[in-house]
């Protein structure tokens, strides 16, 4: 059941700094700055035209491939937030998202409650999921999902130094349940506003089967498709460490 962990009391001042040392420390023996940003991506105003960015968790899996050709079928971009380990088992699926023009995301190494770990095993989550995706596609990500939304202070400080947005979502049609692609595809049409993020996932075999009839739907009435970056480009991009529910509303 997917759970959004309420924020806590802010830690005090002393502990934030250990952890920031912590944090800033570890990239910076990897050459990566410790509150790098990302930067706004080509593409449409998501403040004047219909945006909306899906997203795929928990891939790549034996589904994505199917998600792919829809989406190139409908020259539609995604967000996908990608598992450090399933990354180096599919490494052609994530270069085929890249080539795509999709974004790549941090989905951590074993999907666990941020929030119910130490600092240092949520440094060594995002670390090692994004060591991970870098090595298929020489970029480390500046996005991160958190699993099953579970975040706080506490992680949302983590991820800032190591660079990382965190990318919530406003339309969530609970695809992990045992439910229909009909019903998936419903709860996604039925519901979709502007500068929507919508939460999908790649594993589950009944995602792919609703989203090429959300496609041609959500076209159909105007929506333009863009990656979280994109739907942000107005704005200057995402910020480390910033929560991020939607875009902007047309």
């Amino acid at each position: 059941m997917r759970v959004r962990s309420a924020r806590r009391r802010q830690r005090p001042a002393a502990s934030r700094e250990v952890l920031a040392t912590l944090v800033a420390a570890q990239f910076a023996a990897v050459g990566v700055p410790a509150a790098a940003s990302a930067a706004a991506a080509p593409g449409h105003d998501c403040a004047v035209v219909k945006c909306v960015a899906l997203t795929f968790d928990d891939g790549p899996t034996q589904y994505t491939p199917a998600i792919l050709r829809s989406l190139e079928a409908h020259h539609a971009v995604a967000t996908f937030f990608v598992i450090g380990p399933h990354a180096l088992l599919r490494p052609a699926v994530v270069r085929r998202e890249q080539r795509d023009g999709d974004a790549i995301g941090d989905h951590t190494v074993t999907h666990p409650h941020l929030t119910a770990v130490s600092s240092a095993r949520i440094l060594s989550e995002l670390d090692g999921a994004a060591r991970d995706i870098a090595s298929v596609t020489g970029h480390r990500p500046t996005l991160l999902r958190p699993p099953f939304g579970a975040y706080n202070l506490r992680v949302s400080t983590v991820a800032r130094h190591a660079g990382l947005a965190v990318v919530m979502w406003s339309l969530d049609p609970r695809d992990w349940k045992r439910i229909t692609p009909l019903v998936i595809e419903q709860r996604v049409i039925n519901r979709v506003r502007p500068g929507d993020i919508v939460d999908l996932h790649d594993r589950y075999a009944r995602t792919p089967r609703a989203l090429l009839p959300i496609l041609t739907d959500l076209a159909g009435r105007g929506y333009t498709f863009v990656t979280v970056p994109q739907l942000f480009t107005g704005s200057g991009g995402t910020q480390p460490g910033v929560v991020y529910h939607h875009g902007p509303r047309v």
